[in-house]
């Protein structure tokens, strides 16, 4: 994989090695962290209440993304009482090749750090589809006009096509991203673009 695509904005925008990853490798600290990057700042009750756990279990996890350089504290809104944090960056994304892991002194550890990561993320996106499909209803008529998909389209591609259809893809889909602070549109939901391009095992 390529190091920060053209679409990266590097002061808004995270693109992790696998020698950053060992903060984010897990289920919670990642949701959290999505919460973060898509609603904006919030305390652990509000995160708690949107996640389902218990404040304690939530401030153990936000600590340790404040601790790796994800979120921090938001100064301007907290009160002695509530302590509000928001990501630092507006997305994470991740490659194999970065600057700062050339000659990693364990690069097996890396390569199952990495590994553990991408599992995650490929499961939480299988429990969003799995979450749609099961709430889809309704008469056939109306589900015809959503405009929502679940597509796996097989391609034959060069490593070279590969490497510009995930480009090409990546900033169609940066052209659709809004800060959390921009105001919406009517009719505006929260949505999922999960982008997978992979070889067929052998």
């Amino acid at each position: 994989m390529d190091s920060a695509p053209d679409w990266i904005d590097p002061d808004r925008d995270d693109v992790l090695s696998p020698s950053a990853l060992r903060g984010l490798a897990n289920p919670i600290r990642l949701q959290l962290l999505e919460l973060l990057q898509a609603d904006g700042p919030a305390t652990a009750t509000g995160l708690g209440e949107k996640v389902g756990l218990s404040t304690g279990v939530l401030s153990y996890h936000l600590r340790v993304l404040a601790e790796h350089g994800f979120i921090v504290e938001d100064a301007e809104r907290g009160t002695g009482r509530d302590r509000w944090w928001k990501a630092v960056r507006r997305s994470t994304s991740f490659t194999f090749r970065m600057p700062e892991d050339a000659g990693a002194a364990d690069p097996d550890e890396a390569t199952e750090e990495a590994a553990r990561y991408l599992r995650l993320v490929a499961e939480q996106s299988y429990r969003r589809t799995i979450a749609f499909i099961d709430a889809v209803s309704g008469p056939v008529e109306e589900l015809a006009e959503l405009p929502w998909t679940v597509t796996d389209l097989p391609l034959r591609l060069t490593d070279d096509e590969a490497r510009a259809l995930r480009s090409e893809v990546l900033d169609l889909l940066a052209r659709y991203r809004r800060a959390p602070e921009t105001p919406d549109a009517a009719g505006t939901m929260r949505a999922h673009a999960v982008f997978q391009l992979f070889p067929e095992s052998p």
